[in-house]
């Protein structure tokens, strides 16, 4: 049920970056902090995972909580990937193909990351929430507001090579930022105020030796994001445009939540700051 809202009307999207997401929360809190809600929210990758939580009712201190337990290290990360518990094993998780990549699979990661309290399905969340994923074949993105919060997740945050996507009508998903990285088109039609959070950041060089393949792929794929963010925000520039400091960090290095958190504060202050203004400037 979706909950009235007074004043104007905002609308949020988060977008994609790996673990460089973790900073959504921050601004998640900027919200909580000024006792504000989004209208609507959009979420690709892990802007869609986070998005989801607070779209269902989660506070961000919650949300920051939850993210601190699962992440606090590499170990206990891997605790929890390889040892999942009862739902799960180490092979619901990890997919062996003969002569394929090793990867995740996303609707086991999924259903490990996400916190508890988050809406069975995208359509019974408290706040509208519209979740972008791609579609390989089809070579277009898909915008999910129904359907299995699990699968919708999983979808938007398939990083080739990395996690595998589930089928989605027939269709092979993948990562919703090759198509939309910062989705704040899909929040403008129903908002008086647009607020897009880009996470997307760039490569990081490596200190000893030159990049690996695989920074390289995820690397590569950093720059086109970045280049169609670029193009969507001049062709349809949202109210603001918040782009945390971000890139020191790998996109895989989730175990750096705190560091992450704590580099987004600027960030969360200057966000407070532009929505104040846009409020006062509203009323």
């Amino acid at each position: 049920m979706t909950t009235p809202h007074i004043g104007p009307r905002i609308g949020l999207a988060l977008g994609g970056g790996g673990a460089r997401g973790i900073a959504h929360i921050a601004m998640l809190e900027a919200f909580d902090e000024l006792g504000l809600k989004p209208a609507v929210i959009a979420g690709t990758s892990m802007g869609a995972l986070i998005g989801a939580a607070y779209a269902s009712g989660l506070e961000a201190r919650a949300i920051r909580d939850h993210a601190e337990r699962v992440l606090a290290s590499k170990v206990e990360l891997a605790r929890l990937l390889f040892n999942p518990g009862e739902n799960h094993g180490v092979f619901d998780l990890i997919e062996f193909k003969l002569f394929g990549p090793v990867m995740m699979n996303g609707e086991t990661l999924t259903s490990i990351v996400l916190p508890p309290g988050v809406a069975d399905f995208v359509q019974a969340t408290a706040i509208p929430l519209k979740i972008i994923a791609t579609d390989f074949f089809g070579r277009r993105q898909v915008l999910i507001e129904n359907g299995p919060m699990g699968t919708a997740v999983a979808a938007s945050i398939a990083i080739p090579g990395v996690i595998s996507g589930p089928k989605i009508d027939g269709r092979v998903m993948v990562d919703g930022g090759i198509t939309n990285p910062v989705p704040f088109d899909h929040v403008q039609a129903a908002s008086d105020i647009v607020v897009a959070v880009d996470v997307i950041g760039g490569p990081v060089p490596r200190r000893a030796k030159g990049p690996t393949n695989f920074d390289l792929a995820l690397g590569g794929s950093q720059i086109l994001m970045r280049q169609i963010a670029r193009l969507m925000r001049e062709r349809s520039p949202p109210d603001i445009y918040i782009e945390p400091l971000l890139d020191r960090f790998r996109v895989l290095e989730f175990h750096r939540a705190d560091e992450i958190l704590a580099a987004a504060a600027p960030a969360k202050d200057d966000l407070k700051r532009q929505l104040e203004a846009q409020l006062a400037k509203a009323s």
